[in-house]
C-alpha cells in the first residue's frame, strides 16, 4: 500500500516541487543539479526506499557539489530515520 502512495506522489512530482522543498532546506540546486535528482527521484526511488540506496549515493558524488551532496545526504539519512517504519 505505501509504495502506491510513493508511487502516485512520485508520479505528479515537478521539478519546482524539488527546488523548493531545497530552497526550504538551504540546498541550492543548479539545473544540472536539478536534473539529476529529479531523474533519480523518478527512476531509482526503489533503491533509495531499500536497503541499496548507498548505489544512489555513490553516483550522486559525481553530480553534485560536496556541499549539496552532503546537505541531502544527511536529510536523506533523517528522514529515512523517521520513516523506517514505512521502509522495505
Amino acid at each position: 500500500m505505501y509504495e502506491l502512495i510513493i508511487q502516485n506522489y512520485l508520479n505528479n512530482l515537478t521539478k519546482n516541487d524539488i527546488l523548493t522543498f531545497g530552497i526550504q532546506n538551504n540546498i541550492k540546486l543548479n539545473s544540472n543539479e536539478l536534473e539529476y535528482i529529479y531523474k533519480t527521484l523518478k527512476n531509482n526511488y526503489k533503491f533509495l526506499l531499500g536497503n541499496d540506496y548507498e548505489i544512489v549515493f555513490k553516483e550522486a558524488k559525481n553530480y553534485l557539489t560536496k556541499s549539496n551532496y552532503d546537505k541531502i545526504f544527511s536529510l536523506y539519512l533523517s528522514y529515512r530515520e523517521k520513516y523506517q517504519d514505512f521502509l522495505n
